[in-house]
């Protein structure tokens, strides 16, 4: 088997529509004396409307620090959901509004790293040698050999959970690091006999349910090769990815997923694993929580098939750096503003703060020692059963190694495949022609 190396690529698909935009709008921050008696305000742009609800780790974290540091510094969040996040980030960005940190979409980062509204990090992990030494490693996703232009908002954890319960009324074995790609089809048949859905997936909004393949990307060889397509010297269209895109078609074909997979969205699947009517689900360590609570001790975590006629390491694993959180560029011209975001990130990034992510489910982007899922985080802990492997991951999920637009074509080709409306050669000349765009 070819040896895997992690590889790196920085998209700039965007740079030109938002260049120009972009530097002509670095300005004052709508921040710049936000403060209230001393206090100074951190405005936290984030890609969900409610926060407490839907990132409750993320919302404790900063309800710990403003506790922490009342009456100096305040976060407050921007909150929006993640189409709405990402136009907003736009718009901010021409106008010299962007928030003083934010997430932002690890595709597009790249893109307003290089049009100069992004801070550089890098002094601040010279500076705190602690936490660099706590990411070991993870922020290197964000770095494009310039600038650290942003930092992992948490550690994804990716891949297939499943109902042990259904497996066993269908007299199906757990799958196994040595499953290969014909045993999980002989599952999904026997599960399907069953009378359950084999694996829940909607396809209305495609780009939240594909992480289950993009371990599949990745044991067709997608790190060795991405730097060379992207570079114009392979295509996309190539033997080996088509192998990969001929087992999601082979999935569809033994009739693995929902009748109405094309009118349903990402929820409405996962509604289907909570209620017990369907077997697996792909997703990541997000849903523990949900998991823990709609099945218990019922779940089970699966990095996914090995593929025999594949010549890439197959013992890969996808723990990988979620989307970048970033700093306003102009933080670096206010000294208070800049204090105020390192002490911010200091916590953010702290052993306290990991401790608060594994009580919530979600692995943190840090890695301190003697911190551990409790007996009954289900799902957290099937998911470290599996990672107890040893086995190494990609620097990035594949899916985040592409520009915006490409990246979009990926997503609507994997599910134009699924639902059969293009071929896998197809689906990856699309990606060629719309890399060749860029």
């Amino acid at each position: 088997m070819k040896k895997m190396t992690a590889k790196r690529w920085i998209s700039a698909s965007l740079v030109t529509v938002l260049s120009a935009g972009l530097l002509a709008g670095c300005g004052s921050s709508t921040d710049e004396e936000n403060s209230d008696g001393g206090e100074t305000t951190i405005k936290f742009g984030i890609h969900v409307a409610n926060p407490e609800d839907q990132e409750p780790v993320t919302y404790n974290i900063v309800q710990e620090f403003n506790k922490k540091y009342e009456g100096k510094y305040k976060v407050e969040f921007e909150a929006a959901d993640t189409e709405t996040h990402s136009k907003n980030l736009k718009l901010q960005s021409t106008d010299g509004t962007l928030p003083d940190i934010f997430w932002v979409e690890g595709a597009q980062a790249p893109e307003y790293a290089e049009s100069g509204v992004l801070m550089d990090l890098s002094d601040y992990l010279k500076e705190n040698t602690d936490i660099d030494e706590a990411l070991n490693g993870m922020e290197d996703s964000y770095n494009n050999g310039e600038i650290q232009y942003g930092l992992p908002y948490q550690c994804n954890v990716q891949g297939f959970f499943y109902n042990k319960e259904l497996f066993d009324a269908a007299g199906v074995e757990y799958p196994t690091n040595e499953t290969t790609y014909e045993e999980f089809l002989d599952m999904i048949a026997k599960l399907k006999e069953s009378g359950v859905t084999p694996i829940a997936i909607g396809s209305k909004n495609s780009s939240y349910t594909m992480w289950e393949f993009n371990e599949f990307l990745e044991r067709y060889g997608w790190s060795e090769n991405i730097d060379a397509i992207l570079s114009g010297e392979k295509k996309f269209n190539n033997s080996d990815l088509v192998a990969c895109f001929e087992k999601m078609e082979g999935l569809k074909d033994a009739g693995a997923f929902p009748d109405n997979m094309a009118t349903i969205e990402y929820f409405d699947a996962k509604q289907l694993f909570d209620n017990g009517t369907a077997a697996m689900f792909g997703t990541g360590q997000w849903d523990c929580s949900e998991f823990d609570e709609n099945l218990g001790d019922k779940v089970g975590f699966w990095w996914g098939p090995v593929f025999t006629d594949s010549d890439y390491e197959q013992n890969v694993a996808m723990k990988v750096p979620a989307a970048p959180i970033a700093v306003n560029a102009e933080t670096a011209d206010d000294e208070t503003m800049k204090e105020a975001v390192y002490t911010f990130l200091n916590f953010y990034y702290s052993e306290d703060a990991a401790k608060m992510s594994y009580e919530g489910s979600i692995f943190p982007a840090t890695s301190y020692e003697g911190i551990a899922a409790s007996d009954t985080q289900y799902a957290m802990n099937a998911m470290l059963e599996a990672l107890s492997a040893g086995w190494p991951s990609p620097e990035s999920a594949p899916d985040l190694t592409v520009g915006s637009a490409v990246q979009t074509e990926l997503y609507n080709g994997i599910f134009g495949v699924l639902q059969g409306t293009y071929t896998p050669e197809e689906a990856l000349d699309k990606m060629d022609e719309t890399l060749s765009y860029e």
